[in-house]
């Protein structure tokens, strides 16, 4: 389960990586017709594309500092209350069982 949450917050992040750079692209290329308006516009879109490409920076290593955290609590819980941890994957395979033989009825 983890790896696929792993794969799709890696994909996740690609697309919005692949999104800023389509718009810096879109940015260098917009033509500049020299007027005070379309140079507003231009520094403005500037602006708004360094914004988008810090709080990508930032929230990609805030998604990855949780994920770790995350994986690391669960590790300590299981080493600390093993038995716990058993009996809570016991119950979760027994009420999935459940429900899934329910659906293929």
């Amino acid at each position: 389960m983890s790896q696929k949450y792993e794969a799709e917050r890696a994909v996740l992040m690609e697309d919005v990586k692949q999104v800023l750079k389509d718009a810096e692209a879109l940015y260098k290329a917009a033509v500049d017709d020299g007027t005070k308006e379309g140079q507003a516009l231009k520094e403005k879109l500037k602006a708004q594309l360094a914004k988008a490409q810090k709080q990508y920076a930032e929230l990609e290593g805030s998604v990855v500092e949780r994920t770790r955290q995350a994986a690391a609590s669960t590790n300590d819980l299981v080493h600390e209350k093993p038995y716990h941890a058993i009996g809570i994957a016991a119950v979760v395979g027994l009420l999935l069982g459940a429900f899934l033989s329910r659906c293929g009825r």
